[in-house]
């Protein structure tokens, strides 16, 4: 009976660490290194294009990113991924954020994705059974990035591609600064 409970306590864990918005592509990013932040934002829009009734506060920029705070989370379990806002008749697209935590970096989810399959035969299969798009082929035969733009859900995919007997691994390609000037 106890061991019963242990079970059912564990199972239940499992279950509810998948609640969490941008749980699963954090721990595909490596959640020792990196940590969901629901209340940051990524976009291409400068500061000066916002209407300031979002409410939006510059953090930092690398490349061509903005990252934003938000006054709360924007992000639920379910659209923990590219988000459109349509702001006085201006539409404009907002990516997730994680926060490097051994850098203080924010890293951008871009869309772009490694997918990895067990065999290479099984690639294109994937790819067009999903609607991916194909970036590139990479020198692992069985190895690709591809963008999975539109989604709703980076966290939904992941679970869904846990699930295809097909797919060994599917990770987030971020857009992050690297190195840090002096």
């Amino acid at each position: 009976m106890k061991l019963l409970a242990i079970a059912g306590l564990f199972l239940s864990f499992q279950v509810q660490a998948y609640l969490l918005p941008c749980q699963l592509v954090t721990q595909m990013a490596g959640s020792e290194v990196y940590e969901a932040k629901l209340q940051r934002v990524a976009s291409m829009t400068a500061p000066e294009d916002l209407p300031a009734a979002m409410g939006l506060e510059l953090l930092e920029r690398h490349g061509g990113w903005y990252i934003y705070q938000t006054p709360e989370p924007w992000f639920e379990r379910r659209t923990c991924g590219p988000q459109l806002r349509t702001v006085q008749g201006k539409n404009l697209q907002f990516m997730p954020v994680l926060l490097n935590k051994k850098t203080g970096r924010n890293a951008v989810l871009t869309g772009t994705f490694l997918l990895k399959t067990y065999r290479a035969k099984h690639l294109d299969e994937v790819i067009e059974r999903y609607g991916f798009r194909l970036v590139t082929r990479l020198p692992k035969p069985d190895t690709v990035i591809i963008d999975v733009k539109p989604i709703q859900s980076y966290d939904d995919m992941i679970e869904m591609l846990d699930k295809d007997r097909d797919v060994e691994l599917v990770a987030p390609l971020m857009s992050e600064p690297r190195y840090q000037l002096r």
